[in-house]
C-alpha cells in the first residue's frame, strides 16, 4: 500500500512538471509571436539631403515632407534631413541616390543634366516667360511634368523623379559694379561661377562672362579670395549663403525660373512596402505643391532682407538684351540633347 502511494505521488509530480513546462512554452511562444509582430511594423527611416542651408526653400520642402510623412504614415516612415552638404555636393548625392546609400535628395536640374542631358534645355535663360507658366508646367497633371518624369525613368539611371523643387528666379551678382546689360558684364571682366553644365557655360560666355564650374557652398570663399567675381542664383539662396557680405551688386535679371527636382533612389522605392507606396507618393507630391505655393513669399522676403543689408539692387535690367543673345539656343540645345518633346511641352503652356 505504501509503495502504491509512493508511485502515485511520483506520477502526479511528473504530470505537474509536464503541465508547467507546457504552460511556460505557450507563454514563451506567445511572447515571441508578439515580438515578431512588432518587428513587422518597424519604423522605416529615410535620409534626405540638400546642398542648401536651413531656412532656404529647399530645406522648407524637405522639412514639410518629413513632418507630413511621419503624420500620414502614423510614424511608420520617418525622414532625417541633412542640409548644407552634410551628404556631399549635389553631384555626389546623386551618386548616393543611384547606389542606394542616400534615399532622397533635392538635385538642381542643371546638375541632374549630367546624367539626363535632355534637362540641359531647362538651363537656357527665359525659357519660362513668368512664374505662373513655370508653376503650371510643374503640376503633376501637366504634360511638361509628365514628360520630365518619363525622360528620367527611360534613362534607367536609378533615379525616380517624385516632385519639383525650386529656389525661385535667378539673379546676377558681382563684386565690381552694376549690371544692366550683357555689355556691362563684358566691360567689368567678370569671372562667373556656374554649375557643372555645358549649356550654362555657353550661356554665360554669350553674355560676356568667363564661366567656371563650382559648387554653390564654395562660392563665398571663392569670391572673398577673388577666385570668382560673379555668381548667378536666386535671392533666397544668395541671402542664405551670405553672398551680400562678399558681393555688393545684385541685378534682378530673373533670367531663369529654376527647375530643381526631389529625387528618390530606385532602390529605396523598391523597398517601401506596397501598402505605403500610395501614401509616400502623394505626400511627396504635396511637398512639391507646397514649395511652389510659397516660392514668391520666400523670394520677396529674401529681396527685402538683401535690401536691409545695404546691397545695391539694380531692377532696371534690359532683359531683352540678354534674351536676344541666346534665343537660338532653345532649338539648338533641344536638338543636341534630344529634348524636342520637352521644348514642345514648354511652348504649349506659354
Amino acid at each position: 500500500m505504501f509503495k502504491l502511494k509512493k508511485i502515485l505521488i511520483m506520477v502526479l509530480c511528473v504530470m505537474f512538471f509536464l503541465t508547467a513546462c507546457g504552460t511556460s512554452k505557450v507563454k514563451k511562444e506567445d511572447k515571441e509571436g508578439k515580438t515578431d509582430n512588432a518587428a513587422k511594423v518597424k519604423t522605416i527611416t529615410l535620409s534626405a539631403g540638400t546642398e542648401a542651408v536651413k531656412g532656404s526653400l529647399y530645406y522648407e520642402e524637405l522639412d514639410y515632407l518629413a513632418k507630413e510623412m511621419e503624420k500620414r504614415t502614423d510614424g511608420k516612415i520617418k525622414i532625417n534631413i541633412y542640409p548644407a552638404q552634410e551628404l556631399g555636393s549635389e553631384i555626389s548625392m546623386m551618386e548616393g541616390l543611384r547606389s542606394g546609400s542616400i534615399d532622397l535628395a533635392i538635385i538642381g536640374g542643371a546638375n541632374l543634366a549630367s546624367v539626363v542631358p535632355e534637362l540641359q534645355l531647362l538651363s537656357v535663360p527665359y525659357i519660362f516667360k513668368d512664374f505662373d507658366t513655370f508653376k503650371k508646367g510643374l503640376s503633376p497633371d501637366n504634360k511638361l511634368w509628365q514628360t520630365l518624369v518619363k525622360t528620367i525613368e527611360d534613362k534607367n539611371v536609378g533615379l525616380k523623379l517624385m516632385a519639383p523643387a525650386t529656389i525661385g528666379s535667378r539673379w546676377f551678382v558681382n563684386t565690381k559694379g552694376e549690371v544692366r546689360t550683357p555689355d556691362d558684364i563684358k566691360k567689368l571682366g567678370l569671372k562667373i561661377r556656374v554649375q557643372a553644365n555645358p549649356t550654362e557655360s555657353k550661356v554665360w560666355s554669350a553674355f560676356g562672362g568667363n564661366p567656371t564650374n563650382m559648387p554653390m557652398p564654395e562660392v563665398f570663399t571663392a569670391m572673398q579670395q577673388g577666385v570668382v567675381s560673379a555668381v548667378e542664383n536666386a535671392p533666397d539662396l544668395l541671402y542664405q549663403y551670405k553672398i551680400h557680405e562678399v558681393a555688393k551688386y545684385f541685378s534682378a535679371t530673373d533670367h531663369n525660373w529654376y527647375v530643381a527636382t526631389l529625387l528618390m533612389s530606385d532602390k529605396t522605392w523598391n523597398k517601401i512596402p506596397e501598402d505605403l507606396k500610395t501614401i509616400v507618393k502623394g505626400t511627396i507630391e504635396d511637398a512639391g505643391k507646397h514649395i511652389l505655393d510659397v516660392t514668391l513669399d520666400f523670394q520677396a522676403k529674401a529681396i527685402k532682407d538683401l535690401e536691409n543689408t545695404g546691397a545695391v539692387i539694380t531692377t532696371d535690367v534690359n532683359k531683352e538684351a540678354f534674351r536676344s543673345l541666346i534665343v537660338e539656343l532653345y532649338d539648338e540645345v533641344a536638338k543636341a540633347n534630344s529634348a524636342e518633346d520637352i521644348l514642345k511641352a514648354i511652348n504649349e503652356i506659354q
